[in-house]
């Protein structure tokens, strides 16, 4: 027997779908904005109300755990996905890294 779809909000687009995650995630676990991006500092996505673009650059480019930007305290860590390694920068409170990590392999299909 399958297990009821407990997903509300999908797309079939894979950025839509990273987006949908996030903002389910931070609902969930309440911080203000949520960015994921590339070593470099390139937005792969990210949610919520900032300038989520500057929010994961600055997170990619600091070399601390925890900053201050405007009037955000800034959570910043390092996420592999398919061994890439990426930054999650969470605005407000620290989000669960292994949750991230895990929802974008499933989304892009990777194990």
């Amino acid at each position: 027997m399958r297990k009821p779809e407990r997903r509300t909000h999908r797309s079939e687009k894979t950025h839509v779908a990273l987006n949908l995650f996030l903002e389910s995630l931070r609902e969930r676990e309440g911080f203000d904005a949520v960015a994921v991006t590339t070593e470099e500092g390139l937005l792969v996505a990210g949610v919520g109300e900032a300038d989520i673009e500057w929010m994961g650059a600055i997170g990619a480019s600091s070399k601390r755990s925890q900053l201050q930007w405007d009037d955000k305290t800034l959570h910043v860590q390092r996420v592999e996905v398919n061994e890439i390694p990426m930054y999650l920068t969470s605005a407000g409170r620290k989000a669960n890294a292994s949750t991230v990590q895990l929802g974008f392999q499933r989304i892009l299909g990777w194990t």
